[in-house]
């Protein structure tokens, strides 16, 4: 294996461990309604990153739970905004 492709690998292993990790601030966050944002913010920037990892997967479903969420709560516009999101992919 070369330099490049252990750097390749390091690289690809560190960008999973800081999904990983903020996926794990994400879940904690989205438990209060005054850190939610912040949930919304990293569970985007999870999906950002590499979309098609496994990761991301996690997140577009607790982002699908919080638009459940709040048109349960009668937050409609909120659902819908947070729905066009996944929709369009931003």
């Amino acid at each position: 294996m070369t330099n490049e492709q252990k750097k390749k690998l390091s690289d690809q292993e560190m960008t999973k461990k800081s999904q990983q990790a903020t996926l794990r601030m994400a879940q904690e966050w989205q438990k209060s309604e005054d850190t939610i944002h912040h949930a919304l913010k990293s569970y985007e920037d999870v999906i950002q990153v590499d979309p098609e990892s496994d990761e991301a997967g996690e997140a577009r479903e607790a982002l699908v739970k919080i638009a459940e969420d709040w048109d349960k709560k009668g937050r409609k516009y909120a659902a819908a905004k947070l729905y066009k999101k996944l929709m369009v992919g931003r």
